[in-house]
């Protein structure tokens, strides 16, 4: 693992060097980033199979061994494998047979990463955050739950998109800033064609995926970190299918807790330490932002209206006048 990283990077508020290059935002020099990782590239003689692992997940399709060294193995089959050090600085990945560039940038980038920022010490949710004028608000919710797809539709009506998937936070004295993503959007076909008519087709996660990534323009992304004011719990799709109305209603901050402890982005690693840090994080997390939970029925014909309910919850919380974007 010899080979310099000349790529640079900021990605949801954290610098990346790399020796492959991403279509990801380039870093800027007066930023202090939140975290510092390094992608290289595995080459023959190197040797990126760990000891025999101290905990292992293995489901077929993906496996996620902590050696006894400490660093972690991971592996999706046929796609790439990865072995991220002990203190998280570096990720050492190598292609297999299914796998290519686009795959390691469109679908495992951000979940390698998150292994990296978890044993630095930086909690991750899994959210899409959308900027509401000059604040962020965000979506919480498991992957089949309608994230991207409803901050898709905010981004018809006009709306900047500031990350998809992956939220970090840096806590500042003025309250808590949501840093921006990797400029892309992860929607299934129908809809991307409803909400994203004039963009791309995108490309594939993978070979068996039905999602495809979206790079966006710039009218549609933020590039800068927002205060985060908001995060709404989507209902589950069984919710959606059961409901007939819609509403918002204000979560106790027990309830919030709860809620972002089931939506952190890496649930592998599980350590006690790492536990500790999770409470403490939903806590203050909870502590500082509005946290809500969505109700509204299934379909996309109702995800105007949901996006109209929203926009007057956070223009009427807020505390001052925010002018809505046409």
């Amino acid at each position: 693992m010899t080979t310099p990283s000349r790529h640079r990077y900021s990605v949801y508020g954290v610098r990346v060097t790399s020796d492959v290059p991403f279509e990801f935002p380039l870093a800027r020099p007066a930023e202090t980033p939140l975290a510092d990782v390094e992608f290289v590239e595995w080459v023959d003689g190197d040797r990126l199979t760990p000891a025999p692992p101290s905990e292992s997940i293995v489901d077929g399709w993906f496996q996620c061994r902590e050696s006894t060294d400490e660093s972690i193995y991971l592996r999706w089959a046929d796609l790439y494998e990865f072995r991220v050090e002990k203190d998280g600085r570096q990720v050492a990945c190598r292609q297999l047979a299914q796998g290519s560039w686009g795959v390691l940038q469109n679908f495992l980038f951000g979940q390698v990463l998150s292994f990296a920022l978890v044993r630095q010490g930086l909690e991750q949710l899994h959210a899409a955050v959308l900027a509401v004028d000059d604040v962020a608000i965000g979506f919480l919710g498991d992957c089949r739950f309608g994230k991207s797809t409803l901050a898709a539709a905010f981004m018809q009506h006009g709306f900047r998109l500031l990350t998809d998937d992956v939220l970090t936070i840096e806590w500042r004295p003025s309250g808590p800033i949501a840093h921006p993503g990797s400029g892309r959007i992860k929607l299934q076909s129908d809809s991307a064609l409803a909400w994203l008519p004039s963009s791309a087709r995108g490309v594939p996660l993978h070979r068996q995926a039905t999602k495809r990534s979206f790079p966006l323009g710039g009218d549609r992304l933020q590039r800068t970190g927002l205060p985060l004011t908001h995060l709404f719990v989507l209902p589950s799709p069984e919710e959606r299918e059961a409901s007939d109305g819609f509403d918002i209603r204000p979560l106790s901050r027990p309830a919030m807790v709860r809620e972002l402890l089931k939506s952190s982005f890496n649930t592998q690693l599980l350590d006690r330490q790492r536990i500790r840090r999770q409470f403490g994080f939903a806590v203050q997390t909870a502590s500082t932002i509005n946290g809500c939970a969505l109700r509204y029925p299934y379909g996309l014909h109702h995800l105007p209206t949901v996006r109209e309910r929203v926009i007057a919850y956070v223009h009427q919380n807020v505390g001052h006048q925010m002018i809505a974007v046409r």
